[in-house]
């Protein structure tokens, strides 16, 4: 399916904004806001997946005879089919979260293991690389860190922006083509806030133009 196929009648492009943090009114938040106005102003359909908020719970369990975790159903859990359901939809995807431990949070990591499994972002094969069942879909990162960025590139070697580039989008056919880092957040003056909240306004608008 092409980029094109996936716009709604009205050419406008389809975007899921995926909001995974440990407090509800953080930093995070105000990018997440930040991002949806921009998106609401430039005519773009979006959803939102703000995971602490809708009481999302990201562990998953499997059975003892599974290897995969398959798609759920609306009596498993009506909210994980529908984020499901909504990453199908979606053309495009913007990920927020803060960096910890160099790593998503636990509950945008179990994001990741719920929501992207078997059937719907992937196909295992017996001996072979996994199928990825979105590709043609773009996506935006946005990440905020206490550290500098020296720590995170050189010391780290970028693993933070590596788990989502080569891992979980990268397996699942998702071609991550924009990255908006934050770095030495703590203590943010309202005016470089202001100029990072700019320079994610201007990301999001080159995604839907």
């Amino acid at each position: 399916m092409t980029a094109g196929a996936m716009k709604d009648g009205a050419g406008r492009a389809r975007v899921l904004v995926v909001h995974g943090a440990g407090r509800e009114r953080g930093l995070s938040a105000r990018l997440v806001e930040e991002v949806v106005g921009e998106l609401e102003r430039r005519g773009a359909e979006h959803r939102l997946h703000d995971l602490l908020a809708d009481g999302f719970d990201p562990v998953l369990r499997l059975q003892p005879d599974q290897r995969h975790a398959p798609p759920c159903t609306p009596e498993q859990d009506p909210l994980v089919h529908r984020y499901q359901l909504e990453v199908r939809w979606a053309e495009i995807l913007v990920l927020v979260h803060p960096v910890w431990w160099f790593a998503p949070p636990a509950i945008m990591k179990g994001w990741v293991d719920r929501v992207l499994v078997e059937d719907v972002a992937l196909a295992h094969r017996v001996g072979g690389s996994p199928l990825p069942l979105l590709a043609g879909r773009r996506a935006l990162l946005v990440q905020t860190f206490n550290t500098r960025r020296s720590i995170d590139r050189w010391m780290f070697r970028g693993v933070s922006e590596a788990f989502w580039r080569r891992a979980a989008l990268g397996s699942c056919g998702v071609r991550l083509v924009g990255r908006v880092a934050l770095y030495g957040v703590e203590g943010l003056s309202g005016e470089r806030l202001e100029a990072e909240c700019a320079r994610l306004r201007a990301a999001v608008a080159g995604l839907v133009v």
